[in-house]
């Protein structure tokens, strides 16, 4: 059973997120970012000048940047380009009314990522989506390549099961959220162009494992939750929110927004523990191209929570940190069926 989101309140009095890794920000920074921001102010991604505004005083870009403080600066800008054309792309999507419409375009550019000669010339998108994509090809390895377009088909797959659910005024229940945004969140491409960036194709027998797939949907998740706690107040403006955690808390557990956030902390919590725990387990006997991609994960999540305090893009309060774990994290996995398994990849 589904129901219309409730209200959003604009600010939370939230228990600290536990993050022990410090923030990394990458000395290139500025630079990748007025390259990449220049990119977009050259293209009409987004008509509205509000939303273009908005969007381009987020330092997007800095996202990627400063996961990989090895990678060189010429892919880090294309990779800034991507998150750019990520949040506009989003920002558009979501101004849609129709699924049809949705539908059409992303099933238009999964294809067009793999065969761009076959693209749609009246797709929405395409000319910069395929410039970026130009790009990421040469650097990559065809491995590297593959891997991306899987993880983009994904992402282009998961916008439209999000919008069903905007489009019916729905909330999705806790374990259908979840399922929807580890792909639409747009995490998993990201990382997919920090492995390119970093330079080091992973083995296939090291990318491979469950493990590594649990790394890296934790690092989307984590960041997701921090975007959806930062959202509300935007969510609320915007008349959106029918795909925030908290909004879904809310209405499953029939509680106040306040309690709805303070559960999403623990979650946070408890999958950060178990984060640093495969993290740590991977990275102990790993080549040094999955320690540099892991390392890369890490940095991800433990920026997200600064990069969010300074973007205007959501305007709401910073949220707290704290490095010491949490007394109640417990050992079991977490009641979410569609997650659970990362649990059982420890040694």
């Amino acid at each position: 059973m589904t129901a219309k989101p409730p209200q959003a309140s604009a600010a939370l009095d939230l228990p600290a997120l536990y993050s022990p890794d410090p923030p990394y920000l990458n000395p290139e920074a500025n630079q990748i970012d007025l390259k990449a921001s220049q990119w977009m102010r050259s293209r009409m991604i987004s008509q509205d000048p509000v939303t273009r505004q908005r969007l381009l005083e987020s330092g997007a870009s800095r996202l990627l940047s400063n996961w990989s403080p090895r990678g060189q600066v010429e892919r880090l800008v294309v990779g800034g380009k991507w998150t750019y054309f990520g949040f506009a792309y989003d920002d558009w999507c979501e101004s849609l009314t129709s699924l049809d419409e949705i539908i059409a375009a992303t099933c238009a550019l999964s294809r067009a990522q793999e065969f761009p000669d076959s693209a749609l010339l009246d797709t929405p998108f395409l000319p910069e989506f395929l410039d970026i994509m130009r790009d990421l090809r040469r650097f990559a390895t065809p491995t590297q390549y593959k891997r991306l377009t899987n993880q983009q088909t994904a992402y282009f797959q998961a916008l439209p099961w999000e919008a069903s659910y905007r489009l019916r005024h729905e909330t999705p229940d806790l374990n259908t959220h979840v399922a929807i945004r580890l792909n639409a969140a747009g995490g998993m491409p990201l990382l997919g162009i920090l492995e390119i960036c970093n330079g080091e194709e992973i083995p296939s027998e090291e990318f491979d494992q469950p493990a590594l797939q649990a790394v890296a949907e934790m690092a989307t998740l984590l960041q997701a939750w921090v975007n959806d706690l930062c959202s509300i107040s935007k969510d609320a403006h915007d008349g959106g929110g029918t795909n925030n955690i908290v909004v879904c808390l809310r209405r499953e557990r029939h509680c106040s927004l306040q309690d709805a956030g303070a559960e999403v902390v623990s979650i946070w919590n408890r999958t950060m523990a178990l984060f640093v725990r495969l993290c740590d387990q991977l990275t102990a006997e790993a080549s040094p191209q999955l320690n540099l991609f892991v390392d890369g994960c890490r940095r991800a999540v433990s920026n997200i929570v600064l990069w969010h305090a300074r973007n205007p893009r959501y305007a709401a309060p910073p949220l707290s940190v704290t490095t010491d774990p949490p007394a109640d994290l417990g050992s079991s996995p977490l009641n979410i069926p569609s997650i659970a398994w990362w649990w059982q990849q420890l040694k």
